[in-house]
């Protein structure tokens, strides 16, 4: 008997496969368990913000292959190779980094990594310095917003900020503009108030002065419970704080007023006197 031939016919080998198929199996059988096993490190992703450049991102394989990435959701943000491109605030994708192997590596297991976009971008709102002359009205008070991101412009903003009423007549100093946001709204950004600033000089549109100045007297300066305002006429008055706020404002029907004080904090206060065209604006200190 040739036991050799016995042995390689396929008609003689009792499988369904034969020996060449058999033979065929056991080569890939041999060449999968082969392929090497490959890990992916990826870091985590630091919060971005709405305008952050496009950054890069740094998974690495075991192996050395290439990664390649995967967004979830490009609503939020979009990768291209490597690189992440952010599309809108207040949101979140998740990244995957994956490794598909080759003839000598395994596919690795992928790896995810949660990229927030939470924080809304920041744009200042500044409340524009003037400069007036003691006397004259309280300029229109205006502001500037700086902080655009992605080449946006004043478009994405809407509403106005409001400003702390100043008196409508101050005497030389230095006063805050205080801006608050008012009806400001933007998508994406969040503000930044910065406050002005008001100066009074002297200049040569001073109050009106004449004779009648003579006849003011305002005492005691320091107050402390009360503050007598003694004048010819019947006048208009106003005290104002050292912020421009007006703390009252009244009409006196006689000469002498007697103004209840022991309420109002320590510090400098104004004191406008207005009798027709005549405006006198004094500088009193309350302390106790």
């Amino acid at each position: 008997m040739n036991f050799k031939k016995n042995i390689f016919d396929n008609s003689n080998f009792n499988s369904p496969l034969g020996v060449r198929g058999l033979f065929f199996l056991l080569f890939f059988s041999i060449s999968s368990f082969a392929q090497t096993p490959q890990t992916i490190s990826f870091p985590d992703i630091a919060v971005k913000g709405y305008g952050d450049a496009s950054f890069t991102l740094n998974a690495t394989a075991s192996s050395g292959l290439a990664v390649r990435y995967v967004s979830s959701d490009a609503t939020v943000a979009t990768v291209s190779g490597s690189t992440v491109t952010i599309k809108k605030t207040g949101a979140f994708t998740v990244i995957s980094a994956y490794q598909d192997g080759n003839a000598t590596y395994a596919p690795a297991t992928p790896v995810p990594q949660i990229l927030v976009v939470c924080p809304k971008a920041t744009l200042t709102v500044t409340a524009a310095d003037k400069t007036i002359d003691s006397g004259t009205a309280t300029p229109a008070l205006t502001y500037n917003i700086t902080g655009y991101k992605n080449n946006e412009t004043s478009s994405v903003v809407s509403g106005t900020p409001t400003f702390q009423v100043l008196a409508s007549y101050l005497s030389t100093g230095t006063y805050p503009i205080v801006i608050n946001k008012g009806t400001l709204s933007a998508t994406n950004y969040d503000f930044q108030l910065v406050d002005g600033k008001l100066t009074v000089n002297p200049g040569t549109a001073t109050p009106i002065l004449n004779e009648k100045d003579t006849l003011v007297k305002i005492y005691p300066n320091p107050a402390s419970n009360v503050l007598h305002i003694d004048y010819q006429d019947n006048f208009d008055f106003s005290v104002i704080n050292i912020q421009g706020k007006v703390i009252t404002n009244q009409k006196s029907a006689k000469n002498t007023v007697v103004l209840p004080v022991d309420q109002l904090n320590e510090g400098f206060y104004f004191v406008k006197i207005q009798n027709n065209s005549v405006l006198n604006v004094y500088k009193v200190l309350i302390k106790r």
